[in-house]
């Protein structure tokens, strides 16, 4: 029995999402805001006892408070007799709609069926997919009426004295009253096996069964008190912190012992103290054991050991058992150990105990009728507190933990759970902001947390993406795509917008324009590729499924009809042989753009909308550019004027930084490689041209050597040229982008910026 699927709606941003489950681990990945918290908060809600105590009206979506305080007005209305019968009857089935639900997906197999008698749809149902809808809503929405009504009406008559009363609406009287008249009922739904599509929902009420005698559903929050504070002064004033403080500062016989019956006492209290922990230490050599199979502590790691101190009227004064770790023959309490460490141990420890606990073992048996047969255990950002290695360490071994009941080849473990039933299922939920966790996990169990906006309305809403459709294909391209994302950037999953570029030199010095140039898009989360043009448009597919602005910044890359590179100029009829703007922008392999056309794109030709949210991709290449460059040459003032169309992005680069690089012959000086530099070749090519063509060919056939446009210039390398300008540019020296970078970065800016601005109008709303 397994869990296939949860549907949330009309939780926060979640209005209506479904969430695929996989058989084992689900990540939930996406952007800050994008909902990941607010799916785990509605399972919490929805899911752990009195939960529903949790659910605020804040929690309702916001696009539903408007409806519902239109309701109110109705309600009003219906005891002022200006609205009928019938139609406050309708208010109240609206007035449901409004509200959460959780749909839960089952898949039962045949032989677990006995289990799930109470919730069969029909008699002659089999086997497969089960379906329970968990509704928070009024008890009797006729009480919640009537209390509201008349609150309301004592408000409506203040008004007239100028006195303002609660509630001003609806939204606001259940704001305080939600819990007094909501709860959580559980409903049938009759599910399509083959679509897994509900096809209705039962309008009465289940009896006699509740999901958690089917499910044992456990949760670590992201917010863990896990704290090197030893000096808390929590509770100081109540009475037994003061008569703890009398005790120890005025009778506490472990403080200068002065008579005989001191020392008795410390000597009763020091034999109860070893018995207690060789027993502990018995008790507890499984636990440590299981802790240790994690590979972490590692081998430079001290070892876990548990210390109590006990002391007189223990039971009512003082009685701390405290976890320590013990180094050779030496021992520190747990405070003196990194926040890292601690959060891991307590972390597995609680895995390990919530899954004893759902298996009856030791005590807990005790208060064990039956074995559920699903234990479904939520982790949120497990990541806190926690470095990189401890991260793999975690994420590589929980799942083995919590399934440790099924290992058959450790005689230990086999002896422990022998009374256990192997069939019994363990599904895991992880919520996350690590690319380090997610590196670690097959990318199909990944659950994509999109942002989008609702309509006219724009209300910032979610939509989540199951990205095994796309990372279980046995596609080349998309296997590719996976492959390298693990090896270089599962960041992706995460980041407020994408950058693809195509060589090193970009790779280098565009993060250094962002963070001279763009100081509101320096502080995005920005992630970038790194791949070469034909490769590029293979991760068209992915970026249409997360719907994640992007940035292509490419080349314009200019042949002949027979595919020879040539120096870009109009009329020539070139064409581009660039794969990423022939089958991505234009989508067109036949008919190649001339030059002359992509030079003259419009800003608006030069994006294409996401088909599968509003999110857009812009390309940026080279277009003609105007120069006017005027520099000291020797005695003579230099100026060098024209239009010209660079080819790539160091050409264009260093067309629009010349004025600025002929002046760094001191900091030329400088460089790791002055003998050899690559920025003294450029120096050299603006000397010895007299004007722009010249000096536009030179750097031509310098970045293409086969090229030889002019005879005895060498080779400038790329990557040497990015780094030499990286290492002398600092806060003193900036560099300008190339137009048409400069332009791909206010579109991303202003596109990220645009959608901030969205969201904090309605947040203010």
């Amino acid at each position: 029995m397994k869990i296939i699927s949860f549907k949330i709606t009309n939780f926060r941003r979640l209005f209506d999402v479904q969430i695929d489950i996989a058989n084992e681990k689900t990540i939930f990945v996406g952007a800050n805001n994008s909902g990941k918290t607010s799916a785990s908060h509605a399972l919490k809600c929805f899911l752990s006892k009195d939960g529903r105590k949790q659910i605020k009206m804040n929690d309702i979506t916001l696009i539903n408070h408007k409806k519902i305080n239109q309701i109110g007005e109705k309600w009003v209305k219906y005891d002022k007799k200006e609205i009928s019968d019938e139609d406050i009857q309708k208010s109240y089935q609206e007035f449901i709609s409004y509200f959460p639900s959780l749909d839960i997906l089952i898949d039962v197999p045949k032989n677990e069926i006995h289990h799930v008698i109470k919730i069969i749809p029909s008699l002659d149902w089999q086997a497969g997919i089960l379906g329970v809808r968990l509704c928070y809503e009024a008890d009797s929405i006729e009480e919640l009426r009537k209390v509201f009504v008349e609150k309301r009406l004592n408000a409506i008559d203040a008004q007239d004295k100028k006195v303002t009363l609660w509630p001003s609406n609806l939204v606001d009287f259940l704001s305080n009253e939600l819990n007094s008249f909501f709860t959580i009922n559980t409903y049938l739904l009759d599910i399509d096996n083959e679509s897994k599509e509900v096809r209705k929902k039962s309008d009465f009420i289940v009896q006699g069964f509740n999901i958690h005698d089917l499910i044992k559903f456990d949760f670590i929050p992201a917010q863990r008190e896990v704290s090197d504070d030893s000096d808390k002064l929590n509770d100081i004033e109540k009475p037994a912190a003061q008569i703890r403080q009398y005790y120890d500062t005025i009778i506490n016989p472990e403080k200068s012992p002065t008579d005989d019956r001191d020392f008795d006492a410390i000597t009763a209290i020091q034999d109860s103290q070893n018995n207690f922990n060789k027993m502990l230490e018995t008790k507890l050599e499984s636990l440590f054991e299981e802790i240790k199979s994690l590979g972490y502590p590692s081998i430079a790691d001290p070892d876990i050991e548990i210390k109590t101190k006990i002391g007189i009227l223990s039971s009512f004064i003082n009685h701390s058992s405290a976890l320590n770790y013990k180094i050779n023959d030496l021992s520190l309490p747990e405070n003196y150990l990194g926040l890292g460490y601690q959060n891991i141990i307590a972390m597995t420890v609680k895995l390990i105990k919530q899954r004893d606990e759902w298996l009856g073992i030791g005590k807990s048996k005790e208060q064990k009728e039956h074995i559920k047969r699903l234990h479904f255990v939520i982790i949120e950002e497990p990541e806190a507190h926690l470095h990189a290695q401890a991260q793999l360490v975690f994420i590589n071994n929980s799942y083995n933990l919590l399934t440790r009941y099924k290992n058959t080849e450790d005689s230990v473990i086999k002896e422990r759970y022998k009374h256990i039933d192997k069939s019994l299922c363990t599904q895991m939920l992880v919520t996350t902001h690590s690319s380090h966790i997610v590196h670690e996990v097959d990318f199909a169990c990944l659950r994509y947390f999109d942002r989008f906006a609702f309509n006219v309305s724009e209300i910032p809403l979610t939509q989540v993406k199951n990205l095994s459709n796309y990372f279980n294909s046995q596609n080349a391209g998309k296997r590719f795509a996976a492959r390298y994302l693990k090896l270089h950037h599962c960041d992706i999953f995460f980041a407020d917008a994408l950058i693809i570029l195509e060589g090193k030199a970009e790779k280098l010095l565009i993060p250094q324009f962002i963070k001279d140039h763009f100081k509101e898009l320096y502080r995005r989360y920005i992630s970038y590729i790194e791949i070469e043009g034909n490769y590029v448009h293979i991760f068209r597919q992915l970026i249409e499924i997360l719907g994640i602005d992007t940035l292509i910044i490419t080349d314009l890359d200019s042949v002949d009809y027979k595919r020879k590179k040539q120096q870009p100029k109009k009329g020539a009829e070139q064409i581009s042989s660039n794969p990423v703007i022939n089958r991505w922008l234009f989508d067109d392999n036949d008919k190649k753009k001339t030059i002359d056309i992509l030079i003259n794109l419009k800003e608006k030709e030069r994006i294409k909308t996401l088909s599968s949210t509003s999110s857009e991709v812009y390309f940026a290449f080279q277009r003609e550019i105007d120069v006017d460059i005027s520099c000291l040459d020797g005695e003579s003032n230099k100026k060098i004027i024209g239009k010209t169309i660079p080819r790539t992005f160091e050409d264009a680069l260093l067309i629009n930084n010349l004025e600025f690089i002929a002046q760094l012959s001191e900091q030329i000086d400088t460089l790791p490689t002055r003998e050899k530099s690559q920025l003294n070749k450029v120096v050299q090519d603006y000397k010895d041209s007299n004007d722009l063509t010249r000096l536009m060919k030179a750097f031509y056939t310098r970045l293409n050597p086969n090229d030889k446009l002019i005879k005895g210039l060498g080779e400038i390398s790329k990557a040497e040229l990015a780094l030499e300008l990286l290492f002398i540019c600092d806060t003193n020296y900036t560099l300008n982008p190339p137009k048409y970078i400069e332009l791909g970065l206010n579109w991303l800016n202003n596109r990220l910026k645009k959608k901030e601005t969205k969201t904090q109008e309605q947040a203010n709303e």
